[in-house]
């Protein structure tokens, strides 16, 4: 049932006096609360409300009839003051009006009752004789406490309908439990019964009725990801709030990035649990070049449908700005300090890509064509890369480097990365792959090898010794520590274990060993393994008892 048609039934509902009940169901999340109080705002100020006064209860929580009673009277509001929220202000003027209504000396009487808690009750039974001609929202009906039965509550909705003449809605999850009793009494209780189902355009022009200058990209992106729930559209909207100060300096394209890729995230990290067909927000942001066709790696038919629906949306790479963006999807908020450095590094690229030489120009050449034109391409993103290094992502080298070698182009794909290193390489951290291949992008064995060396070469080495002392208290390792225990010879393993004492050997010398017992082992950790235990056989061969030593650790010892 279109929206329009829904808009039209509760103007329709609002305008009469005559006591009805009106129940509006549809999925979890689809806005019908939102949209029940927009259009009963709306409807406020066209002047189509009847009755006077008006009354929104949840039923979250509630677990008696009394308490929802009372509830209901807590809630009222004269009909001008519909869309704010029910204060001690509107309590006094329903206070005030039940007292007039039913006399001060009979309020009187209860207060002078000898026995106070039957005071509570009494006023409590009292404030709902006075609920008539009251318009009554009734929200959560699957939500309600255990002490209250969904048929006591259409009970009281009759009751409401029937003596009270009041208009009553209900707003109901389909398909949730529990709501047999509903099914089971709704022909004798509910007049109007509406499915809310709004489709993805129409839950946009809900959600984004207002008149931000980005709304509208941001109807068109959620439509085309058939976002519906409206929450999901409201956290969406409000992280984009949260973002507009911290790009409002910027190239214009890094707040369509920061809109377009919120919106991705936001509908896979809320939806993808529930829905097989949703990539996972880890599947995305470890997403390189491997969506644009190049590299080997080997997904399931699962994957390949994510990867088909990015590539539908547009997502072609995950960069550095929208690491930062997927931390603010989980958390909520922005880390401004990041968000301003990976957004000014990015609008940097902006400007740069707008020269005619521009890095992104030359892969438009891999893009936007099936022309067999490989040499013009790879010449083209060849002369733009040495003029743009500056502005390039080690991930983007990465792809750049794959495209080339797949393409028969190894010696330039050498020359790319040698030219990239020595324009960058006063950026010391911009070659420590612990840190900048996080999701493991890079995974070129030349771009990998050089990184690992000139980063190496720039920062202080630790010993053998201070490795295997950080990972005996910490149990963790990075790659540069499996660099420093591979390229640690024989002999100076022989010396470090020799020249070691106390609890801190055993431990050396189980983690040297526990490198060759990995299930598939790097070349660098074999020659850890190997080179731990040559140099174990050798203290071994010194004497009967290191044999013995030795030989605990599961070393072969046969020969020595």
């Amino acid at each position: 049932m279109s929206v329009e048609i829904i808009k039209a039934q509760i103007f329709k509902f609002l305008s009469s006096e005559q006591p009805e009940v009106m129940a509006i169901k549809g999925e979890w999340g689809v806005g019908k609360t939102f949209s029940w109080k927009k259009f009963l705002i709306e409807a406020c100020m066209d002047k189509k409300v009847k009755l006077e006064r008006y009354s929104y209860v949840s039923l979250f929580g509630i677990s008696s009839l009394d308490s929802f009673k009372y509830t209901i009277f807590e809630n009222v509001v004269k009909r001008e003051l519909i869309g704010t929220t029910a204060s001690i202000d509107t309590f006094r003027d329903n206070t005030t009006s039940l007292i007039e209504s039913v006399g001060r000396q009979s309020i009187n009487f209860f207060k002078g009752a000898p026995i106070v808690k039957s005071f509570s009750p009494a006023i409590e039974a009292i404030s709902f004789l006075s609920l008539n001609k009251t318009l009554i929202c009734i929200d959560d009906l699957e939500r309600k406490g255990k002490g209250l039965e969904i048929k006591d509550v259409l009970g009281l909705v009759s009751l409401l309908k029937e003596q009270k003449e009041c208009k009553v809605v209900l707003l109901l999850n389909d398909g949730e439990e529990g709501l047999q009793d509903y099914e089971k009494y709704r022909e004798k209780v509910i007049d109007i019964e509406l499915a809310f189902s709004p489709e993805p355009k129409e839950s946009a022009a809900i959600a984004y009725s207002g008149n931000a200058s980005y709304h509208n990209r941001l109807k068109e992106l959620t439509t085309s990801l058939n976002i519906r729930n409206i929450r999901i559209l409201k956290k969406i909207e409000r992280l984009i709030d949260l973002s507009l100060p911290l790009v409002k300096d910027f190239e214009p394209e890094i707040l369509d990035q920061v809109i377009h890729t919120l919106v991705l995230y936001s509908w896979s990290y809320f939806t993808s649990n529930t829905d097989d067909g949703i990539p996972p927000l880890d599947f995305i942001t470890s997403k390189g070049y491997s969506l644009l066709g190049i590299g080997d790696d080997e997904i399931t038919d699962k994957e390949k449908g994510w990867q088909t629906t990015l590539q539908a949306y547009n997502y072609q790479l995950t960069d550095d700005l929208d690491l930062v963006l997927a931390e603010a999807v989980k958390t909520g908020f922005f880390v401004e300090s990041e968000m301003n450095e990976k957004a000014n590094f990015k609008n940097q690229q902006i400007i740069a890509s707008k020269s005619k030489s521009s890095f992104s120009n030359a892969w438009r050449l891999y893009h936007d064509t099936f022309n067999n034109n490989g040499d013009i391409v790879i010449d083209e993103i060849y002369k733009s890369f040495k003029v743009n290094c500056k502005y390039i992502t080690p991930t983007n080298l990465n792809g750049t480097v794959t495209l080339f070698k797949e393409l028969g182009e190894q010696q330039k794909a050498l020359e790319i990365i040698d030219i990239y290193i020595e324009n960058r390489k006063d950026e010391v951290e911009l070659f420590d792959m612990d840190e900048i291949n996080t999701f493991g992008d890079i995974q070129d064995p030349d771009v990998v090898q050089k990184f690992n060396a000139i980063y190496n070469q720039s920062v202080p080495q630790e010993s053998a010794k201070q490795v295997l002392d950080r990972i005996a208290s910490s149990n963790g390792w990075n790659s540069s520590d499996e660099t420093v225990l591979a390229n640690t010879t024989v002999d100076e393993f022989y010396e470090l274990f020799k020249n070691e004492e106390g609890r801190h050997l055993s431990s050396f010398v189980t983690t040297c060993l526990k490198f060759g017992q990995f299930s598939n082992p790097n070349e660098q950790q074999k020659a850890i393994a190997e080179r731990a235990t040559q140099a174990l056989q050798k203290i071994a061969s010194e004497s009967e008892i290191n044999k013995r030593r030795v030989k605990k650790f599961g070393v072969s010892i046969e020969n020595v």
